[in-house]
């Protein structure tokens, strides 16, 4: 069974400093998106800012914050030798984390709102967004150590959706593909990336609740058949299929084999009692599965697509953030309280909300990527999207309350790494989450 009680290194702090931070942030850029979709409230928002601030939103609460947070997971077991290298790559991930958002909120532009990573038309934008992307790649690259748990093989494995995804994008370019659809293949590579962290999170917050080890040779065909799949898409490329073909094909590998192994694992884990009382795993598992199914009920461009995917995306989320929490409690021996999980279950219930509302709205023929218009309005698509719109609010309460709670107390973790400690005082020390010890 996991200990946990190992200290991680400094770099690893960073990115989860990053990681706290940019959720946080996404949470500013929402409160735009639910005024702009709940009724009365519509007016208090520029027509304009919609656009600007989904591009925003979107890539903060995803890419930036999956890929931070994979950063912080791959650093936890980093050796010494490669601290360095480590810390310069943060640092320049952290510049493209900042040119992504200030750029996308004052550089001139029109923003593409493209499936997965919408964007700003703009050359800083860009090439922000590639600065940060290649730095979390490359530190996935240079903190690959062989993995001593099932968790470790998860966290291993997930990194070749993450390869994949980059070269798909550098292929279709070079192959005069345009950036919207080079992004839109990358995005539907990335999302196999993702759901191996999520499912190695499952894992690790299972093993914490007493849950006997589960062995590397069930754990790691899972993970395989999670990952895999993100291997097709660059081979169609290669095929040379026509873009129509190929947009088909993306969206049949995404519909079958993207969630099955997930669910798997997650009802085998949910067979063992331990992990029952693991809540916030029980959580992600339930908006996984809300996801999936809203995603079968899809049948045009309605609000039922962002219902689809923020079951998803909410899953993922809940996962780290509990992942977050679980490594910024202090170790056995330090006499510090745990941070509240509170933020999880407010957030849980608000993305729940959220996800009823858009799929209502959905069912009532709403589009999406578009704010509310009451004008002619029938009363259920007022109280469809009122509904979205509280859901939203409670949501960017729970994002918010967890940002106060964690961003603090990764500041003075952080600090422990570069100030000498008193002893007077003995600040606590975060447990590790990813690595085993």
């Amino acid at each position: 069974m996991t200990t946990g009680f190992s200290t991680p290194p400094g770099v690893s702090q960073r990115w989860l400093l990053l990681a706290a931070s940019s959720l946080g942030l996404s949470a500013v850029a929402a409160a735009a998106l639910v005024l702009a979709r709940t009724p009365v409230l519509t007016s208090l928002v520029p027509p304009d800012s919609f656009p600007r601030a989904l591009v925003v939103h979107v890539n903060l609460a995803t890419l930036l914050w999956y890929f931070t947070m994979a950063g912080a997971m791959w650093t936890e077991a980093l050796p010494s030798s490669r601290h360095r290298t480590a810390q310069a790559l943060l640092v320049a991930g952290a510049v493209g984390a900042i040119g992504v958002v200030t750029s996308g909120l004052f550089a001139p532009g029109n923003p593409v709102l493209a499936n997965y990573f919408p964007y700003l038309d703009h050359p800083i934008f860009l090439g922000s967004l590639a600065v940060f992307v290649s730095a979390g790649l490359c530190t996935g690259g240079i903190s690959l150590v062989r993995p001593r748990d099932a968790a470790e093989w998860g966290f291993a494995i997930a990194r070749w959706p993450f390869c994949t995804g980059a070269i798909y994008l550098a292929l279709a370019l070079r192959q005069g593909m345009g950036l919207v659809d080079a992004l839109w293949g990358a995005g539907h590579i990335l999302q196999f990336g993702f759901v191996t962290l999520m499912m190695a999170m499952w894992l690790r917050l299972s093993e914490r609740t007493g849950m006997t080890d589960v062995p590397p040779r069930i754990a790691i065909p899972f993970f395989v058949a999670a990952s895999l799949p993100a291997t097709i898409a660059p081979a169609l490329l290669l095929a040379g299929l026509d873009q129509g073909t190929l947009h088909s094909l993306h969206t049949d590998i995404m519909r079958w084999t993207n969630w099955p192994a997930a669910l798997a694992f997650g009802l085998l884990l949910l067979s063992r009692k331990e992990a029952r009382s693991a809540d916030s795993f029980t959580a992600s598992l339930g908006l996984y599965c809300i996801g999936i199914l809203a995603g079968t009920a899809i049948d045009s461009q309605t609000t039922m697509v962002p219902a689809h995917y923020h079951g998803t995306i909410g899953a993922f989320t809940l996962a780290q953030m509990a992942a977050v929490l679980a490594r910024i409690s202090p170790a056995a021996d330090a006499d510090h309280s745990p941070p509240s999980t509170r933020p999880l279950s407010v957030y849980t219930f608000g993305i729940t909300t959220l996800i009823c509302g858009l799929a209502w709205s959905g069912i009532l023929g709403a589009p999406r990527k578009v704010a509310f218009s009451g004008e002619g309005a029938d009363p259920a698509a007022i109280l469809a999207a009122a509904l979205t719109g509280t859901g939203g609010a409670i949501t960017i309460a729970g994002v918010g309350y967890f940002a106060c709670i964690a961003v603090p107390r990764i500041l003075r973790l952080c600090r422990t790494h570069t100030a000498p400690t008193s002893r007077y005082s003995a600040p606590a020390t975060a447990a590790m989450f990813a690595a085993a010890r």
